[in-house]
């Protein structure tokens, strides 16, 4: 069975036997640097909403799917290995708009990559022992190593074309266990909809 979602001409895709979802663990790590002020552990309690926004897509306020999961792109400079698939899923929406946390966890780790996620946060769910990297976003909106969140709190805000982006987005990154501080690679990614489904959120 296949669970299927349309919004202006996009999908998502999300098998119900999400244990087959397979992770790539080839050692590449997609390694990003993180400076110093990153390093900074400043704890923070964000205040707990119900839900996620009724006019969310996949957490984005009026969002929409503009590169799915695994899509081939050719020239895709970020793939594993070489390979031209797109690692992530990539939600687009206009510069500022707020990006909804899925559940509850903890930001685990943040930095700045200027030839690849740009400003990012690393977010972890223990509940499902799963973590997501957030890419793209607007610099300075987001929540700091060591916050805490519940779900529909504000992760951050979608960045901007400034960056070098084609258009303002988040691209999700998933992975499986607690990957800590360093940023997810394109070897050892899984469809974010693992995640979204391990929530119990709506396909």
């Amino acid at each position: 069975m296949t669970n299927r979602r349309r919004r202006a001409g996009t999908f998502r895709t999300g098998a119900v036997a999400v244990a087959a979802v397979a992770l790539l663990t080839t050692g590449v790590t997609g390694a990003v640097a993180t400076t110093p002020a990153d390093s900074v552990r400043q704890s923070t309690t964000v205040s707990a909403q119900a839900e996620l926004p009724d006019d969310s897509w996949w957490g984005v306020r009026d969002g929409k799917t503009t590169t799915p999961y695994n899509e081939y792109n050719p020239g895709y400079k970020f793939g594993c290995n070489g390979d031209q698939r797109h690692k992530g899923l990539d939600i687009g929406a206009p510069t500022g708009t707020t990006i909804h946390a899925w559940g509850s966890g903890k930001v685990v780790g943040t930095g700045y990559d200027d030839g690849g996620y740009h400003r990012w946060i690393q977010v972890y769910f223990p509940s499902i022992d799963m973590s997501m990297t957030l890419g793209h976003l607007l610099d300075g909106s987001q929540l700091k190593v060591g916050s805490t969140f519940e779900k529909g709190d504000v992760w951050a805000k979608v960045g901007t074309e400034a960056d070098g982006l084609n258009h303002p987005h988040v691209h999700y990154r998933a992975s499986k266990g607690n990957h800590g501080e360093a940023a997810i690679g394109p070897c050892e990614d899984m469809d974010p909809f693992v995640i979204w489904d391990a929530l119990g959120l709506p396909a």
